[in-house]
């Protein structure tokens, strides 16, 4: 169905970020008016390989181009602003951010190519009005520096879009959760609040940047041989805990991997949060330094392949190898999905000699980005909405957060599935229909959906093989050929046995009237029969015809 609007009509729709933990994409619509509230990217996973970025349905928003205002971000990390360039750019849309989230943007679309930006920045106390909908930036703390949430205000009532946050007194910078400013949008009265779950099975409050800053500061003073640190390149407050950590242990600090310093190049533009002078090393250094004068602290904490500390763990890195008596401090979570990838890279360390310390009962080295229970309690206790909406996490998160308003007297009506088209108004969010809202997918420079890019067809490759078979005709006798790859043929066997049984079939076929395309779908799933009578397999079928002339 098409998004509905006209006067007085509020409509929130999910293009990702619910059930999913990743691609962030809101549209919210008042009358003829459309935002995207955060235009996030989901890495791709083993049912699309190749593929390298999962985005927003293109399709559809092309078909809003003419609603579509703005879009509206509330910080800069990936899941929230990876697909910005593709999405502003090609339907020439402004995007509004604050000014670290924008200095990141800006070195995105450089590196993808995609031209200038039309970039508005916004920050704390600030309105921005699209028609009859304003928008106004309340500070939150998070992982990253400069974050924000949307309070919306609209002539059906007022929505709270929180983004990802969590309640941390501690960052270096100074920053603080604006504690007033949320009571105070709450006094107005919140028709809708819509709020980050991704730890809403986690009891308690989130771990505080300042006593992972104490946990990093013990763990290397206590290291003997070089320390590496494992983190999630953004999180510019860990790295400055572990430069601070590094200079009162006497040590250097290189930092490895380029994404690390596509941050810090942002945050010089923001000017916010600066690192301790004369600490900072080139990599290409390290050899100067004895062992217990380094700590080198890489990317590659999810354990992805072409990363740092995974070149490092497999002994593949040019100029970084593993020495028996090393450290490795984990300062990051495992992304669900990532485990696997993550423990062999561990297990490579430990192999190497390396001391791998990913958990301690002596010291905190990592805490989340977003709200635990008691967090999430206490921001629905200020905001005090009518009704509520989980976003951002699988559907477990969802739930188990919608459990937590319930307790605190939000009603919660609905969850949200990505692609539901959602009506506000005094009576409740309803759901009054669902839109088609196929992600898009990035492969290398192409854009498109699964079944353009061929990605069901990769996936099947790789699952089951691939058999070729072509037919020569119309010059002397039918000549066969059959090749498999990723198929068990028994050293051939199954392969000549497939040429035979074709042969006096296929002559029959030609002769009997058929089309050229007919007898070659014909062809096809005679060969797909005939491996799944032998194997139990499927395997992808190629099969050409090929007509020479009498």
């Amino acid at each position: 169905m098409p998004i509905p609007h006209g006067d007085g009509r509020l409509i929130l729709t999910p293009l990702g970020g619910v059930g999913v933990i990743g691609m962030n994409n809101m549209l919210l619509g008042y009358g003829d008016d459309l935002l995207l509230l955060d235009c996030g990217v989901l890495f791709a996973d083993h049912m699309q390989p190749g593929a390298d970025l999962v985005l927003p349905s293109l399709t559809l928003l092309d078909r809003l181009a003419d609603r579509l205002r703005a879009i509206v971000l509330t910080h800069g990390h990936e899941d929230h602003i990876g697909a910005v360039p593709y999405v502003a750019s090609r339907l020439d849309l402004p995007v509004y951010g604050t000014k670290f989230t924008l200095a990141l943007l800006e070195e995105k679309a450089r590196h993808r190519g995609v031209g200038d930006l039309e970039l508005h920045e916004i920050a704390p106390g600030d309105t921005i009005h699209f028609g009859k909908v304003s928008i106004s930036p309340l500070r939150v703390t998070h992982s990253l520096p400069d974050c924000v949430s949307l309070a919306i205000r609209t002539p059906a009532g007022n929505v709270l879009f929180t983004g990802d946050w969590k309640r941390d007194d501690g960052l270096p910078d100074g920053t603080r959760f604006d504690e007033a400013g949320f009571r105070a949008f709450g006094d107005e009265g919140v028709l809708a609040m819509l709020s980050d779950s991704t730890n809403a099975e986690v009891r308690g409050h989130t771990v505080s940047e300042a006593t992972v800053a104490d946990g990093l500061r013990q763990a290397i003073a206590e290291a003997k041989g070089r320390v590496f640190v494992g983190l999630f390149s953004s999180n510019l407050y860990r790295v400055h805990a572990v430069v601070k950590a590094a200079a009162a242990a006497g040590r250097k600090v290189a930092l490895i991997g380029r994404s690390i310093f596509r941050y810090l190049d942002a945050c010089d533009v923001w000017g916010g949060l600066q690192l301790p002078d004369g600490v900072l090393i080139d990599a290409k250094r390290v050899d100067q330094y004895e062992d217990h004068e380094l700590v080198l602290v890489c990317t590659g904490s999810q354990g992805e392949p072409r990363a740092a500390l995974p070149r490092i763990a497999r002994g593949d890195h040019p100029k970084i190898k593993t020495r028996k008596g090393d450290t490795l401090l984990m300062s990051s979570r495992k992304i669900p999905g990532n485990e696997k990838a993550i423990h062999a890279m561990l297990d490579a360390f430990a192999k190497a000699g390396v001391r791998v310390v990913h958990r301690s009962d002596n010291y905190t080295i990592h805490a989340s980005g977003h709200a635990a229970e008691d967090e999430l309690r206490w921001l629905l206790g200020l905001v005090r909405p009518r009704y509520f909406l989980p976003v951002h996490g699988v559907y477990t998160f969802l739930d188990r957060h919608a459990a937590l308003a319930r307790d605190v007297g939000a009603e919660v009506p609905l969850l949200m599935t990505n692609g539901d088209v959602i009506e506000l108004d005094a009576e409740g969010p309803q759901k009054i229909g669902e839109i088609e809202a196929e992600p898009w997918l990035l492969d290398g420079r192409q854009l498109g959906t699964a079944a353009s890019l061929g990605v069901h067809d990769r996936y099947e490759m790789g699952q089951f093989g691939v058999v070729a078979v072509t037919a020569i005709f119309g010059r002397g006798p039918l000549q066969l050929t059959a090749d498999a790859r990723g198929v068990w043929t028994d050293d051939g066997r199954l392969l000549r046995e497939l040429e035979a049984e074709l042969q006096p079939w296929l002559t029959r076929m030609l002769a009997g009237g058929l089309g050229r395309e007919s007898v070659q779908e014909e062809l096809r799933q005679y060969v797909r029969r005939y491996f799944r009578r032998a194997l139990d397999r499927k395997p992808v079928v190629i099969a050409q015809l090929l007509e020479l002339d009498k």
